[in-house]
C-alpha cells in the first residue's frame, strides 16, 4: 500500500490530497469501509467504499463509491494503451451510473480547473474533447434519434480568481435551467504519492469540492447541493513538495520539517502537457 498516510503523520497536518484511498489506510479493517484490489489483462483497479458515518469519519471522504484505476504513466501510453484505459473508465462510469439509479437521457458534463495553467487543465482539457448534442436535439430531432445517444451538454466554468464566481454557482445554476439526469465532473487532483501523478483516475459517486486537494475551500458539488447525482473523474498532477522529505525522514524521529518546508508547495512532473494531452483522450 505504497503512498498511504502513515497514522504518525495525521490527516490534519498533512491533508493535501484528493484520492481518497490515500487519506488512510484503507486496507487495515476500518468499520464502514471495504477495500479490494482488482487486477486484470488491461487494468489494475482500487476499489474502495465508504458505507457509515465513522468510515467517513475515518477516511475523511463522504459515504460513497471511489474506484481508483492505476494505468501507469500516461505520457508513455501507446493508441492501444490510450483506448484500453479509456474502455475501463467507460465501463466504471457506466456502472456508476446505474448505481445510482439513473437513466442518463441528459447529462452535463463539467470541465473544472484553469486552462491556462497546465496542471490544472485536466477538465478543460477533457471536456474540450466532449461532443455535446443537446442542441442537435432541439434543431434537429428526427438527427438526433439516429444518433441514439444522450442529450449532452459541456461547459468549463472557469476558476473564481479569473470569473469572479465560484464552480458551484455556474454548475447549479445551468442545473436548474436544463435539468440533467446527472453531472460529470472533470477535475485535477492533488496526491500523496508521487508514483501516482499522472498514472492513475479516480471515479467517485460523491462529487467533489473543487481545489480541497491543496486546501481550498469551495462549495462542494454534489448530489446533496446540486440535488441530481454527481459522479466525478480526476486526475493527480500535483503532489505537495513536503511529501518528498516526509518520505525520506520515514523510520527518523524526525517528523517536523525544517521551516524551509513548513508551506505547502505543489510542484508537478515535467511531463505535465503530455500528461494532460493523455488524461484528456482516455476520459
Amino acid at each position: 500500500m505504497n503512498g498511504y498516510y502513515h497514522d504518525v503523520y495525521g490527516d490534519s497536518e498533512y491533508p493535501y490530497t484528493d484520492l481518497a484511498c490515500e487519506r488512510r489506510r484503507a486496507d487495515v479493517g476500518i468499520e464502514g469501509v471495504s477495500y479490494k484490489k482488482e487486477v486484470s489483462s488491461t487494468a489494475r483497479w482500487e476499489r474502495l467504499r465508504i458505507t457509515s458515518e465513522l468510515g467517513a469519519k475515518s477516511i475523511g471522504r463522504p459515504r460513497g463509491i471511489y474506484d481508483t484505476l492505476e494505468v501507469g504513466r500516461m505520457d508513455l501510453l501507446d493508441e492501444e494503451g490510450i483506448y484500453d484505459a479509456a474502455d475501463e473508465v467507460a465501463k466504471e462510469l457506466c456502472y456508476m451510473i446505474e448505481t445510482e439509479g439513473v437513466i442518463p437521457k441528459r447529462l452535463l458534463v463539467v470541465g473544472l480547473g484553469n486552462s491556462a495553467l497546465t496542471p490544472d487543465a485536466v477538465g478543460s482539457a477533457a471536456a474540450a474533447t466532449v461532443k455535446p448534442t443537446m442542441h442537435i436535439k432541439e434543431r434537429d430531432p428526427e438527427f438526433f434519434e439516429e444518433l441514439e445517444c444522450s442529450e449532452i451538454a459541456v461547459i468549463t466554468p472557469g476558476v473564481k480568481a479569473s470569473s469572479g464566481l465560484d464552480a458551484y454557482v455556474s454548475v447549479k445554476s445551468v442545473c436548474e435551467q436544463i435539468s440533467p439526469d446527472a453531472v460529470l465532473l472533470i477535475d485535477s487532483l492533488a496526491a500523496r504519492a508521487a508514483e501516482r501523478l499522472g498514472t492513475t483516475v479516480q471515479i467517485s459517486s460523491t462529487g467533489l469540492r473543487p481545489g480541497s486537494g491543496i486546501g481550498g475551500k469551495r462549495l462542494a458539488l454534489c448530489k446533496e447541493s446540486l440535488g441530481i447525482p454527481v459522479i466525478s473523474i480526476g486526475v493527480p498532477t500535483v503532489i505537495d513538495a513536503r511529501m518528498f522529505w516526509i518520505d525520506a525522514q520515514r523510520g527518523s524521529q524526525m517528523i517536523t520539517p525544517p521551516d524551509a518546508l513548513k508551506r505547502a508547495m505543489f510542484v508537478c512532473p515535467k511531463e505535465i502537457g503530455d500528461i494532460v494531452d493523455a488524461a484528456a483522450k482516455i476520459i
